[in-house]
């Protein structure tokens, strides 16, 4: 017994003084991507990287080398050494082929055995899926590759084509300024690196006839500041001389149901489109062929819908089947460019009922908050922010997420005063205690504006602390309702007989007044960076103003100018999955398993309004 407490230990103690085991070495001045010049036919680029932080951690019982640098991510293939690359979405003309051309660079060899770290750099592993078990899973490391006396090549520049988001033909710039070699426990990094994107064969016709088509000023805020060579040559008078068109698809017995809130969106300057399923076809195929033909015949007078509504569970309006799981998607009925796009070109946002009185209640919600007729709206200021239990990850992802929330946007400064559940320590309930379940819920009933919770789920609600569907009738939360992110698994499995979002958001007089979560497993990668931005994954996140998730995009007080801001509940979601995009992540699945229950047009209330 001596011997194995001693053995524990002598490992803890381990752990400890080699995850403490760091070095700073600073390379230049600056750091980040800058464009120098840019035309329509191409863009050239100055790059940098100021430092890096070496050190070392023990993983799989094997101690290895970490590299970091602000604000970029480890890149690599499955096995491969894990080095880190800055990742940036950039516009590529339509037709345009991509040329790129490194004009120059320095470089700098440093000796990591000299530097007093002797172990090898860890090998990169597969994005952890939330519902699994770190110890469970296989440690991946390509023999051969650390057995390579050279320094393993990679481009130092490299374009990645994406996809079509509505008017922009995206694509993933990833710069990998280093390389190692395994025998000799070397990097080398390059610093200063001057290159060049030559876009040849660009149509620059279609690009701007696109551009005009199907311009959406609620899709040019999305895109202006997310794609670093963004450009426009839509005049600005165009963003308020036509209306921005709304869609609906429902079943026909909502029809009655649906009127106020109809006449609502028109109020609210919309263009509204409403189709029945009885007339335009009850398959996922009719739906989707009425809604390509609404936005392929859209003109700058009578635009392309920019939001669609679904209204109705899977038995009233089909879903589609998830290409990368067996989960439930919406994302098709939005996407405009092919069997390949998974970018949809529209904001989408489905109310989910299977009755006409669960779409009452869920309407008496939205026309109370939208029109701003709450009887006391002073529970806007609170918000609930919860990383779960995961003793693995949460010291890492779930805090940093949380603390990134707090430190810039849910905060008293904002006007937010924010009840907080950090895991292990921090807050003054954590969510490992046996108070916080019971605590989160009256937080809930008192009134909430926001909520944000990551960690695990399950189709019936939020695991650690659990917050599930049965907990939702004894809510009291009566004109005090708020938007709830979930960034877990499942908990909007809307092909479910009712799944956490659903449940939340068809609560009459309580509840949500809009749920956005996955219809599938998510990932403690993917939802770090939809939540916080691509950027280094820590306890403590920075903000970095190329690097936005939906936080920086919801909240907008880092000086975004307004036309960047994405406002509405479809737009904090789509800007969470350009995150993940950005990111080069698993984007397929995040695109197609995070949906929004309720109006994606709603514009939610970050605190008590001052006018």
């Amino acid at each position: 017994m001596k011997i194995g407490i001693l053995f524990f230990v002598f490992v803890l103690a381990l752990n400890v003084a080699f995850a403490t085991n760091e070095k700073t070495i600073q390379l230049t001045e600056k750091n980040g991507l800058t464009i120098k010049q840019q035309a329509f036919d191409g863009v050239d680029f100055s790059f940098s990287i100021n430092e890096i932080k070496i050190k070392e951690n023990l993983k799989k019982g094997q101690l290895y080398t970490e590299l970091e640098a602000e604000n970029f991510i480890p890149n690599g293939k499955i096995g491969f050494p894990a080095l880190p690359s800055y990742k940036q979405l950039i516009e590529i003309p339509m037709d345009a082929q991509v040329e790129v051309s490194i004009l120059s660079f320095d470089e700098e060899i440093i000796n990591l055995n000299e530097s007093g770290f002797i172990n090898p750099i860890v090998p990169m592993q597969p994005s952890l899926r939330k519902d699994q078990d770190p110890n469970s899973v296989a440690f991946i490391k390509n023999m051969e590759a650390y057995s390579t006396n050279d320094f393993i090549a990679t481009p130092l520049v490299e374009v990645q084509e994406s996809g079509i988001a509505r008017t922009v033909r995206l694509a993933r710039l990833v710069i990998s300024p280093m390389q190692y070699n395994p025998v000799a426990n070397t990097i080398k990094i390059f610093k200063n690196i001057q290159f060049s994107i030559r876009f040849k064969n660009a149509n620059y016709a279609k690009s701007q006839e696109i551009k005009k088509k199907y311009f959406s000023p609620v899709f040019e805020n999305q895109l202006k500041n997310t794609v670093i060579n963004y450009s426009s040559d839509i005049l600005k008078d165009q963003i308020t001389q036509y209306p921005i068109s709304y869609l609906i698809i429902s079943d026909r017995m909502f029809e009655t149901t649906l009127q106020p809130f109809i006449q609502l969106k028109t109020r609210q300057g919309y263009k509204v489109t409403v189709a029945y399923t009885d007339v335009i076809g009850t398959t996922t195929t009719a739906i989707k062929n009425y809604i390509t033909t609404q936005y392929t015949n859209g003109t700058p007078q009578n635009p392309a819908p920019s939001y669609l509504l679904l209204v109705g569970d899977v038995a009233q309006v089909p879903t589609f089947a998830g290409t990368t799981g067996t989960h439930p998607t919406d994302t098709y009925y939005g996407t405009m460019n092919g069997s390949s796009d998974i970018i949809p070109d529209m904001y989408i946002g489905r109310m989910s009922a299977t009755s006409t009185t669960q779409l009452q209640a869920i309407l008496d919600k939205i026309l109370e908050y939208e029109q701003y007729q709450m009887p006391d709206p002073s529970y806007l200021q609170y918000a609930v922010m919860i990383a779960g239990v995961d003793a693995s990850n949460a010291p890492t992802y779930g805090n940093g997420q949380i603390n990134y929330a707090n430190q810039y946007y849910t905060n008293n400064s904002n006007g937010i005063s924010p009840y907080t559940y950090l895991y292990g320590s921090g807050s003054p309930i954590t969510s490992n205690s046996s108070q916080a379940a019971p605590a989160i819920k009256q937080n809930i009933s008192n009134g909430i504006g926001f909520g944000n919770y990551t960690a695990h789920c399950s189709p019936s609600g939020w695991a650690d602390p659990s917050v599930s569907t049965s907990d939702v009738p004894n809510f009291t939360n009566a004109h005090k309702y708020g938007l709830l992110i979930g960034n877990c698994c499942q908990s909007n499995k809307f092909d479910e007989t009712e799944c956490f979002g659903e449940a939340i958001l068809r609560a009459a007089n309580k509840g949500a007044i809009a749920y956005i979560g996955a219809s599938d497993y998510s990932y403690w990668n993917e939802d770090f960076y939809y939540s916080t931005g691509v950027k280094t994954i820590t306890a403590n996140p920075t903000y970095d103003a190329t690097k936005l998730g939906f936080y920086d995009r919801l909240f907008h007080l880092q000086g975004e100018p307004t036309n960047e801001w994405f406002v509405s509940a479809a737009q904090i979601n789509y800007g969470g999955n350009l995150a993940v995009e950005q990111s080069g992540s698993n984007n397929v699945c995040s695109w197609e398993m995070y949906h929004l229950m309720g109006d994606p047009s709603l514009l939610p209330y970050m605190g008590v309004p001052t006018t």
